[in-house]
């Protein structure tokens, strides 16, 4: 018993030390992580319509840029992510490799389109950072 109380103890003094330095880092129910990639990295999206999607159905990947005021924008809008590979419910994508593609947020959005009519779906936001992020896997000594 009484090592059960020390444990306790032990154990809400470290959550009491700890708490201030996690506070501002509680995720609410409508917080988004927005991944941080680079142009030639691939990414993943699946979402409902790709689910439910039969296997001869056009599959777009459209990049938005999602400028906050203020923020420099590239001279586009939109970017079609053309290297991409369709299964299992999903889409992979390569983003794409282009000039001023990085320092910028950019919506995604899935467009399928079959026999039956489009659909389309939200896959949320991405970063594009300007190097391309560190792969697991790579040169090691």
């Amino acid at each position: 018993m009484r090592n059960l109380i020390i444990a306790a103890t032990a154990l809400l003094a470290t959550a009491a030390f700890c708490s201030p330095a996690f506070a501002g880092d509680t995720l609410g129910p409508n917080d988004e992580v927005i991944p941080v990639v680079a142009p030639g990295d691939m990414i993943g999206v699946a979402c409902g319509p790709l689910a439910v999607a039969p296997k001869d159905s056009d599959v777009r990947v459209v990049l938005t840029v999602s400028a906050k005021p203020g923020e420099d924008v590239p001279g586009y809008g939109k970017v079609l992510a053309t290297d991409q590979k369709v299964a299992a419910g999903g889409v992979q994508v390569t983003v794409p490799d282009l000039p001023d593609i990085s320092d910028h947020t950019y919506d995604l959005k899935v467009y399928v389109v079959d026999a039956n009519g489009a659909q389309t779906c939200d896959a949320g936001h991405v970063k594009v950072a300007q190097q391309r992020s560190k792969q697991t896997g790579g040169d090691h000594s």
